[in-house]
């Protein structure tokens, strides 16, 4: 026989909505667990398993009934069929389990325990009928019999095989009432959604309440008292359930997947503000990770079908899916959802818009934030705009017209960009950023003086406040309209430097030097690139000293002024290597230009920094005899010989040097 490990679930309201078109392909989410699995997450701690809250009621869950009473009396081979049944009944082998049950019915006949356990095992497999026929022998026989030894277990089965409220309603109450019964899961939970079904919503709360007072701690009867109460139309009391939740249990620690529970309450109510608003607090948490998405959306999906307004718990769990980055599912939501007031077009729109953002769709964008634009007119839209936490950053009137006309600066049409600035700037605002924009699309546009004039007395006031690193943002835009402007990029530099930005203080430092250098004006090029190289060398950046003085040699490459400053910086922090370096260049260069003192010089710093170096003493020593200081030469041979006396080419050298000397002696004696 085939061997069922999961049983398939019915599609939740939210899929077939999804399904319908209305909530586009959203919540995806895997409903096939392991039967084990929810049983376990109904009996564990909240703080370490979440519960699956639309399974728990399901009556295909069977708690099944263990041990089995009695066992030890039954023969050894039935007894082994106990023990193979519950090892699989763990594996949830649900068939094999099935197989060993039966063999054990036939080896013991008069065992009503295992028949009942063949009765769960049916259930389990989703054999109802084969189910119906075996119970309804059961209980016929103990009436025969006048017992009722099981009868609680009959019930469980009998509530199984054929839900009644009724029937339901009176084993739940009989669980909770029994303080050493741990079967409350799925009986419990499919009592109160019976019950509700039937219209009976009173009894459905009194249930909920029980079970509640039975286990405070259950994230799970929590959440079935929450969803019966909004069944009712009863916001607050579900608020109040929340309330008493964290109160007693420090609940957002223990469980804050909470939060969704009481904006979903907020949901409820008929006041758009307080509803939209409780959004803020599970958007943050999810945006800081503190939230477990799928958890929240399951959550989210149990509780959506006891509000009277299905659309907003779409649109709020549109809302979750775009704080937690999952964009697809935003915008399939958002799509699919109409808005009903104008802040759920804000919030439809603001999360289209967010999707179109991540997923680089601009034509999207720009129709979202328009929208945004227009609805925002509202006075209690731009309230909640400007004080929620639900979008971060804030789609308020400032940052949605900026986007907007950012988007037409890229369309190259900074005249209807403008549009935008000049409306917010009208009504007071006085932005930076928009006061910023304005004035590069009006020097886009051709005003380019005035656009400056305005940036110049924005960077003032930024200044005067201290607020230099604004200052700085608006002195690149004006470097934007007029780049060679060097005046703007020293103060750039100083307003840098004030705030610790060294690395872009450099970058400016490094522009105004090209400049100099481009406009043939090397000894002021020099000035920004050696005040780059202070700044480089007191934060230790060594590769960007190494550039900035490379960039500074390539001005005038055999200007040896330029590599001997390199070299008093190497030295000074003792970088020997790039000093020795850069002293080669200059003695190449010094050879090339015919420099001999020049080259003689610095052989002479190379020696200092590394006196055993004999290439450099054979470099002196043949500058000096190109010169005739003989005897100077002679004396750096006999150093480089007491370190190499072996090499013969200083011996013939200093030979020939003798020789040399008693010539010239003799030259000077006719």
């Amino acid at each position: 026989m085939q061997r069922v490990r999961h049983v398939a679930l019915a599609p939740s309201r939210m899929t077939k909505l999804a399904i319908a078109g209305r909530a586009g392909p959203g919540f995806k989410r895997n409903r096939q667990r392991e039967v084990s699995d929810v049983e376990d997450d109904h009996m564990t701690a909240p703080a370490t398993r979440h519960p699956n809250y639309i399974e728990a009621a399901r009556l295909d869950r069977v708690a099944f009934w263990s041990p089995l009473p009695a066992a030890g009396n039954l023969s050894s081979a039935a007894q082994a069929l106990v023990r193979e049944s519950d090892a699989d009944i763990r594996k949830q082998r649900f068939e094999s389990a099935l197989d060993a049950s039966f063999t054990l019915n036939a080896l013991e006949p008069t065992y009503l325990p295992g028949y009942i356990r063949s009765v769960e095992l049916l259930v389990a497999t989703l054999r109802r009928d084969h189910a119906r026929t075996l119970l309804d022998t059961i209980i016929h026989r103990e009436q025969v019999l006048d017992h009722n030894d099981f009868e609680l277990e009959l019930s469980r089965l009998k509530t199984h095989i054929e839900p009644d409220p009724d029937q339901a309603y009176q084993l739940a109450q009989r669980l909770i009432g029994d303080e050493h019964d741990t079967h409350l899961v799925p009986y419990v939970p499919a009592a109160i959604e019976l019950l509700a079904e039937a219209d009976r919503l009173d009894e459905s709360v009194q249930l909920a309440e029980s079970w509640v007072e039975r286990e405070p701690a259950s994230a799970l009867a929590l959440s079935y008292l929450v969803r019966t109460h909004l069944k009712t139309g009863d916001g607050q009391a579900a608020l109040k359930t929340i309330r008493n939740f964290r109160d007693q249990f420090d609940a957002d620690k223990i469980w804050p997947e909470n939060l969704v529970v009481s904006a979903l309450a907020s949901t409820a109510s008929d006041d758009i503000e307080p509803k939209w608003m409780a959004a803020g607090p599970v958007c943050q948490a999810l945006r800081e990770g503190k939230l477990d998405y799928q958890h929240v959306t399951g959550l989210l999906e149990f509780l959506i079908p006891a509000i009277s307004s299905s659309q907003r718990g779409l649109l709020f769990a549109g809302l979750l899916a775009t704080n937690a980055g999952d964009f697809q599912e935003a915008q399939a939501l958002f799509q699919t959802t109409p808005a009903e007031s104008p802040v759920e077009n804000y919030l439809r729109n603001t999360g289209l818009e967010r999707a179109a953002f991540a997923t680089n769709d601009p034509r999207a964008r720009i129709s979202a934030l328009q929208e945004i634009w227009r609805i925002l007119e509202d006075s209690q839209v731009a309230s909640i705009a400007e004080s929620s936490e639900i979008f971060d950053p804030p789609a308020n009137r400032t940052t949605v017209g900026l986007a907007i006309a950012r988007l037409l600066q890229q369309d190259q049409a900074p005249s209807d960009a403008l549009a935008y600035l000049d409306s917010l700037i009208k009504a007071g605002n006085q932005d930076a950023e928009v006061l910023r924009l304005q004035a590069e699309l009006m020097g886009q546009s051709g005003a380019r003086n005035d656009a400056l004039t305005t940036l110049e007395a924005l960077a003032k006031r930024q200044e005067e406040s201290h607020e230099y690193a604004n200052a700085i943002e608006t002195l690149e835009s004006m470097i934007r309209l007029a780049p060679g402007n060097i005046r703007l990029r020293a103060q750039v530099v100083e307003n840098c430097l004030k705030i610790g930005k060294f690395e872009q203080a450099i970058d400016q430092l490094v522009m105004q030097g090209r400049l100099f250098h481009k406009a043939g004006r090397l000894t002021d090029a020099e000035r920004p690139i050696h005040r780059a190289i202070e700044i480089a060398t007191m934060t230790s950046d060594w590769d960007k000293v190494s550039k900035l003085h490379r960039l500074l040699i390539s001005f005038s490459p055999d200007e040896t002024r330029l590599r001997h400053s390199a070299v008093a910086t190497y030295v000074q922090y003792g970088r020997t290597s790039e000093a020795m370096s850069q002293l080669r260049e200059i003695v190449r260069i010094a050879r090339k230009h015919n420099d001999l003192d020049e080259a003689i010089a610095a052989s002479h710093q190379m020696l200092a920094l590394d006196p055993n170096d004999p290439a450099t003493y054979h470099q002196l020593g043949e500058l000096l005899v190109s010169i005739q200081e003989y005897n100077q030469a002679d004396r750096v041979y006999r150093r480089l010989s007491a370190l190499a006396p072996d090499d013969h080419a200083v011996k013939a050298k200093r030979s020939a040097i003798a020789a040399l000397t008693r010539a010239r002696q003799q030259s000077n004696n006719r």
